[in-house]
């Protein structure tokens, strides 16, 4: 039975320095990989000098971001305020243009005269209208105040304003004839 433990405490002794060898081996990879850490491969900087230096290029970085995000801010800003002016002024202007053209008489055909709407965004402008007769050509203008006439609009009239804002043209009423008169509205 002695043989038995000599030969068990020979195996157990024989482990124990294997291991021990490879805890030298894994010591020996840890020291170089420390003095890499510490002290740099061939000249370079420390594991620990480049993470310091690239913390200090992420603060420098996150710096440049929060100005660059203040600029954004104000530039957006004013862009706004830019694009409420323009759209102010575009609501202004006669954008909204619609026209018109029908013959005033019954004798004269080609669709000579005509009924021109100009109104902003708000239905304000202005309704020309030229009549064209054998003779002479009338012009006459009416200020359109919200979509409405400021005096009595022909159904021309009417129908170029409504389509210079987009809405359904009412239809046509008929002309009266030209040998009859017209009652004018006051």
């Amino acid at each position: 039975m002695t043989t038995y433990v000599a030969v068990f405490a020979l195996v157990l002794g024989y482990l124990g320095l294997v291991a021990a060898y490879l805890a030298l081996r894994t010591l020996a990879r840890l020291r170089r990989a420390t003095v890499v850490l510490a002290r740099g491969a061939k000249g370079r900087e420390t594991m620990l000098e480049a993470t310091e230096r690239h913390i200090e290029l992420s603060a420098a970085v996150a710096e440049q971001l929060g100005a660059l995000r203040t600029y954004v801010d104000a530039t957006r800003s004013e862009m706004a305020a830019a694009v409420r002016a323009r759209n102010t002024e575009t609501a202004r202007s006669l954008r909204n243009v619609a026209l018109v053209r029908y013959d005033a008489f019954e004798d004269i055909s080609g669709r000579l005269s005509f009924s021109l709407a100009l109104l902003d965004d708000d239905g304000d402008g202005v309704a020309l209208t030229a009549i064209t007769g054998r003779s002479d050509t009338r012009i006459y203008a009416k200020g359109i105040s919200q979509g409405a006439g400021e005096h009595a609009l022909s159904p021309e009239e009417e129908q170029a304003v409504a389509a210079a804002l987009g809405r359904r043209p009412q239809p046509r009423r008929p002309r009266p004839p030209a040998d009859r008169p017209v009652a004018s509205v006051s």
